[in-house]
């Protein structure tokens, strides 16, 4: 499919569910995506949608292209990697037998996670962890 649409055409059914992602999005994202599809069914041009919504030519045109390929699921994030978690299972194990030992004494755990673990962390890291889990 050429990445050179003009305009989206959209059913009744269709426009109830951008016009929801456009309200009612999860994530701000996905309704900035799905303003961009209902401008384009309105007959903006992307030079246009790119004005309004103050993003780059091509970032519009992708979004145009997604939607065309896949509908609304082409609008969604799609899953990243992320930063490597930073305790590895050894070091969970151990954070989790201070906090049986340990439990709601936060400076206490942190230092002597650090000592047991050999491992410099901050206390933030340690609640993360724990929330994870």
């Amino acid at each position: 499919m050429s990445r050179r649409l003009r305009f989206i055409s959209l059913t009744p059914e269709q426009q109830l569910i951008v016009n929801d992602a456009y309200q009612h999005g999860a994530k701000r994202a996905l309704s900035h995506r799905a303003h961009a599809i209902l401008l384009s069914h309105k007959g903006h041009s992307i030079n246009q949608i790119r004005d309004i919504l103050g993003v780059k030519r091509d970032t519009v045109s992708t979004w145009l292209y997604q939607w065309e390929k896949d509908g609304i699921e082409g609008l969604q994030d799609k899953p990243r990697e992320g930063r490597p978690h930073l305790l590895n299972e050894s070091e969970l194990a151990v954070l989790h037998q201070l906090v049986e030992e340990h439990p709601h004494q936060l400076p206490v755990l942190h230092a002597t996670f650090q000592e047991k673990a050999g491992k410099v962390v901050s206390q933030d890291t340690l609640l993360l962890a724990l929330k994870k889990r």
